[in-house]
């Protein structure tokens, strides 16, 4: 991805949360991810915290189940989008933190589970020199506000319009990172998406991902885009939750 097409994808989340709304309203229209999460994770009555949270999906999508969940986004319009929709779903077991997901506002040991959702794969584009560090940084806090026996689930994107994961050489660097470096195990599911209708698709998707896109949909006439996307886990054993905390470090020592 270039430096041009990284910046773009940036803007997004600070000048177009409508849009991006309406396409992840549309993804895994069959309800695969949230069987998938369930299964993997204890969901009922667990506090959850969305790391990067977005426009509030994962909320949406696990909150009348959870105890609590803390949502945490960077981007001012995207947070604030998140609380519309959640009020709009009765939705009121929620707290809206304005954060970078490197410095969560957040107590020790205070979470079940910590989902970053399609969020660490950016900073793969858009911290080329230092992402090892930010992921490493962003890891650390999830590990750090989880209890003991507590949870980490990223999500990431395996191809979308694919379907069957397919190969990125700088995702897949990412996501060796992830099970090498972090102990991360993975499975893949897919989420695909339904719109409307084909003039809907061809608009929403094309949008975010291109002219190709915009061209193919119009061209099969369908309204469903395949999806493919993995799902990583990886758990905070009681030795580690027993580690004393570097003063104002926000990770692990």
């Amino acid at each position: 991805m270039s430096d041009g097409e990284s910046d773009a994808q940036a803007r997004i989340y600070q000048e177009r949360a409508e849009e991006y709304d309406e396409l992840i309203r549309a993804e895994d229209a069959d309800g695969r991810l949230s069987e998938e999460l369930s299964r993997l994770v204890p969901i009922d009555d667990a506090v959850l915290i969305d790391v990067g949270a977005g426009t509030g999906r994962i909320a949406r999508l696990l909150g009348r189940r959870a105890r609590h969940v803390h949502l945490v986004e960077r981007a001012s319009p995207m947070l604030e989008l998140a609380k519309q929709r959640l009020a709009e779903a009765d939705l009121w077991n929620a707290s809206f933190h304005l954060a970078d997901a490197r410095a969560l506002p957040l107590p020790t040991a205070c979470a079940d589970v910590a989902i970053a959702a399609w969020v660490f794969g950016h900073f793969r584009s858009w911290m080329p020199a230092t992402w090892r560090d930010d992921v490493g940084a962003a890891l650390g806090e999830m590990r750090r506000v989880l209890k003991p026996g507590g949870a980490s689930i990223v999500i990431e994107t395996l191809g979308t319009g694919h379907e069957t994961p397919r190969s990125h050489p700088a995702l897949d660097e990412y996501f060796a990172f992830l099970e090498s470096e972090h102990g991360f195990s993975r499975t893949w599911i897919r989420t695909d998406y339904v719109f409307d209708d084909v003039e809907t698709a061809a608009r929403v998707a094309g949008s975010f991902f291109g002219d190709a896109m915009r061209t193919r949909i119009q061209a099969e006439r369908s309204p469903r885009l395949p999806e493919c996307t993995a799902i990583f886990l990886a758990c905070r054993s009681a030795a580690v939750a027993a580690r004393p905390q570097l003063a104002g470090s926000g990770r692990d020592s």
